[in-house]
C-alpha cells in the first residue's frame, strides 16, 4: 500500500509528552497528506516482561497486519528489525542513544555511575538494535546537528542521507511579559542531574551571595516540593516554587508568571520547553550544546554559557536582571523566530521530506530497497 506509513516506538502518540507530541503532529501531517498511518507501541505489543523485548514484538505485531506500506518509520531503538525488510525505512531519533552513553561513560553527563552489570549488558539489549538501525536506515530522521555529526564520524553514514527535523511550537499571539512583581527564573523539566540542576542551584547561591535574591519557578519537576527543594540551601528555598507536572494548556500561565527562562541540561534532543518559552517572548539562557545551540543564536535569540559552568550562568542572569531593555529585546527577537516553527509547518515540512525520499528510493532501486 503506497499510501501507508508503518512506525513503531516505545512511545504512545499523545500531546502529553515531548516525543509524543512531536509524532502525533506528524500523524496529523500524514493523514492530511492523504496516508494512513498504523502506529506501533506498547498498547499494540501488550505487557513484556522486559523492555529489551519490544523490538522483537514490534515486529511481530507488524508481520500480522499481513500489509506492505509505503515506508517505515521507526524509533532509533526498535529500528534494527526493520532495515533491510524491503521497505524504505526512514529512522528517527530524538537524541542518538549511543551518543548519550559514550557522554555518561566518559563523564561528561552528571548522572549516576552504571554497574558493571548496566555496562555489560545495557549495549547489548538496546545499543546493538539502535547501532544496527542507525547504519543501515534508507534514511535519518535526527534532531540536532551535534547528533549529525556523531552518525557521520561513528557509523560512517552518509551525510546527504540525514534529515534535521524541527520540533514544532504553539503560538502566542503576543509576548507574554511578566504579570509578577518580582523578577523570576522560570525553569521547565525534570529535577534530575542531566538537567544541570547543579549548575543552577550554584547560580543561585552565587547570586545571592551578591545581594541579589530571585524567585524560582520550578515546573515539570516529576517530584514534588519537599524532593525538590531539599537539594537547595535552607536560605533559598522560602524563594523557590515547585509544579510536579502541569498540563498543555496551563504552560502559558507559568510562562507569564516568569522574568527569563532557564535551561542548563548537559544533554538534549531538541528540547520543547526552550522552544515554548522562545515562542512565548520569553528570553531563554541555556547551553551551548545539543538542539539548544541550534536553535539560540547568542546574544540574538538568547544567550548560552558552557554545560556545569554555573559562575557563567550567575553572570547571564544578573545581566539580565540588571538590563529590563536586553530581557525584551532578546524575548522579542526569540518570538519572532520561532514563527517559521509552528507544528503544521514543520510536519509538513518532514512529510514532504519522506515522500520525496521514498520516491526516489523506489526510483533509483531495481529490486526493494
Amino acid at each position: 500500500m503506497k499510501n501507508l506509513i508503518v512506525h513503531a516506538s516505545e512511545v504512545d502518540i499523545s500531546t502529553d509528552t515531548g516525543m509524543g507530541r512531536v509524532e502525533y503532529y506528524w500523524k496529523l501531517a500524514f493523514e492530511k497528506a492523504g496516508f494512513d498511518f498504523i502506529h506501533i507501541g506498547l498498547k499494540e505489543t501488550g505487557r513484556l516482561r522486559h523492555k529489551a523485548l519490544f523490538p522483537l514484538k514490534a515486529y511481530e505485531y507488524y508481520k500480522k497486519l499481513n500489509v506492505v506500506p509505503g515506508a517505515f518509520i521507526i524509533h532509533e531503538p526498535v529500528s534494527g528489525y526493520f532495515v533491510k525488510k524491503g521497505v524504505p525505512c526512514f529512522v528517527e531519533s530524538h537524541g542518538v542513544e549511543r551518543r548519550y552513553w559514550d557522554a555518561v561513560i566518559n563523564g561528561q553527563v552528571p548522572v549516576e555511575t552504571p554497574s558493571l552489570r548496566t555496562k555489560i549488558l545495557y549495549p547489548l539489549w538496546r545499543l546493538s538494535v539502535c547501532d544496527k538501525g542507525l547504519k543501515l536506515a534508507d534514511r535519518l530522521l535526527l534532531i540536532n546537528s551535534e547528533d549529525e555529526s556523531y552518525v557521520v564520524e561513528k557509523y560512517n553514514y552518509r551525510r546527504e542521507n540525514i534529515y534535521t527535523f524541527k520540533n514544532g511550537v504553539d503560538s502566542y499571539n503576543k509576548q507574554l511579559t511578566n504579570e509578577s512583581p518580582d523578577f523570576s527564573v522560570l525553569f521547565n523539566g525534570s529535577w534530575i542531574d542531566r538537567k544541570g540542576i547543579l549548575t543552577l542551584i550554584n547560580a543561585a547561591q552565587l547570586l545571592y551571595s551578591q545581594g541579589i535574591l530571585l524567585k524560582y519557578l520550578l515546573i515539570g519537576t516529576g517530584k514534588d516540593r519537599n524532593n525538590v527543594v531539599s537539594d537547595w540551601p535552607e536560605y533559598l528555598r522560602k524563594w523557590i516554587e515547585v509544579v510536579p507536572k502541569f498540563s498543555q494548556g496551563d504552560e502559558s500561565t507559568y510562562l507569564k508568571a516568569s522574568s527569563l527562562f532557564v535551561l542548563p541540561s548537559y544533554f538534549e534532543g531538541q528540547p520543547l520547553s526552550l522552544l515554548q518559552a522562545m515562542a512565548a517572548g520569553k528570553c531563554c539562557i541555556t547551553t551551548n550544546c545539543c538542539g539548544q545551540k541550534d536553535i539560540v543564536k547568542n546574544g540574538i535569540t538568547g544567550l548560552l554559557f558552557d554545560p556545569g559552568d554555573s559562575y557563567q550562568l550567575a553572570c547571564l542572569i544578573k545581566t539580565c536582571y540588571e538590563n529590563e531593555s536586553l530581557v525584551w529585546q532578546l524575548g522579542d527577537r526569540a518570538k519572532k523566530y520561532v514563527q517559521t516553527l509552528t507544528w503544521d509547518i514543520v510536519s509538513q515540512e518532514m512529510v514532504n521530506y519522506v515522500i520525496a525520499n521514498t520516491e526516489e528510493l523506489i526510483r533509483t532501486t531495481k529490486k526493494p530497497v
